[in-house]
């Protein structure tokens, strides 16, 4: 990297980041907590306009088949900062950095299992406007909700799902809501095919 704010921006990671056990991915913006099933999303949001930085932190969950990254359950941005000087710069991508870990820590305590994040995400699906239901927050509700033994309510969040999208993930896991050993088994090698995916060391 030769710009100096993308060179603060690393080193404010690093620093603060790094030693919550956040590793970089690539030589992007994109930091990553991995909690098996699960990750911490941070990501110091670039411009196409301007040298700086803004900050978005989201968890992604790991049950479905794709290769790329996604904000499921987002709850933190900050806005743009432009890059004038180092001296400007350096305290403002620190207090991002800090955000950053602060909300991760939040998320920790928020999904401490997958029986909490069953509860959550199924309040969080209820609380949204009527027509931005029935999508990939339905699915990723019903997942933990079926993972968690609760299989009665991931049938009925499975059958919310009115995504032409999401459908295709939903048949693939839904047929198997009546044997609990398969519906982990197939979750456990959506999480594989994923976290693959995304070069991530196998899960522990």
């Amino acid at each position: 990297m030769t710009n100096r704010h993308d060179k603060l921006i690393a080193g404010a990671a690093k620093k603060i980041l790094a030693p919550l056990g956040f590793r970089r991915k690539g030589r992007s913006r994109v930091w990553l907590l991995d909690h098996n099933w699960w990750l911490t999303v941070v990501e110091f949001q670039p411009s196409g306009w301007a040298k700086g930085s803004g900050l978005n932190v989201a968890a992604h969950w790991l049950w479905i088949e794709q290769d790329h990254l996604s904000f499921d359950y987002f709850k933190r941005s900050e806005p743009f900062i432009e890059y004038s000087s180092d001296a400007q710069f350096e305290p403002e991508v620190t207090r991002l950095a800090q955000s950053a870990a602060q909300e991760a820590n939040r998320l920790d305590q928020t999904f401490t299992s997958i029986e909490a994040t069953a509860t959550v995400l199924a309040i969080e699906e209820r609380g949204l406007p009527e027509q931005a239901q029935g999508s990939w927050s339905a699915y990723d509700a019903g997942m933990a909700m079926a993972l968690s033994g609760r299989t009665d309510d991931a049938a009925a969040l499975f059958n919310s799902v009115r995504d032409e999208r999401v459908r295709p993930a939903v048949a693939r896991v839904e047929k198997l809501l009546s044997d609990p050993v398969e519906f982990r088994r197939e979750a456990d090698n959506l999480v594989a095919v994923h976290r693959k995916g995304l070069c991530l060391a196998p899960r522990q």
